[in-house]
């Protein structure tokens, strides 16, 4: 295994940056699956989603979503990415199955009888 000295030096300079960004990616992670009720999967998806159409690195998206939490704003891109990549998760309130095509007029009611 005789690799360029360049490609290594390159290599070990990526894993590094992994290693250094990884937290915080991790922490954003983990505040979209609390907050969206989201599984890992989905998370890391959105997180993803929302640094490629925004052009965003993947951990510049974590850091803006953990400083939300700290009440900070989101960019005005972020915001409308990160609704665009959560809307697919955003769940209706429940209609009860009782109320699903109900008649608009009351049910008939009978009068008591007063025998």
């Amino acid at each position: 295994m005789n690799e360029n000295p360049d490609a290594l030096h390159r290599e070990v300079e990526q894993l590094r940056r992994a290693m250094e960004t990884r937290p915080v990616i991790d922490l954003a992670r983990g505040a979209l699956m609390a907050s969206f009720s989201l599984n890992r999967h989905d998370a890391w998806n959105v997180l993803v989603t929302v640094s490629q159409h925004s052009n965003s690195k993947l951990h510049q998206v974590a850091e803006h979503v953990l400083g939300s939490i700290n009440g900070e704003p989101l960019p005005r891109p972020l915001q409308k990415q990160l609704a665009a990549a959560l809307a697919p998760f955003r769940t209706k309130p429940d209609t009860p199955p009782d109320k699903l095509n109900a008649p608009t007029t009351p049910p008939d009611t009978c009068e008591a009888s007063t025998e």
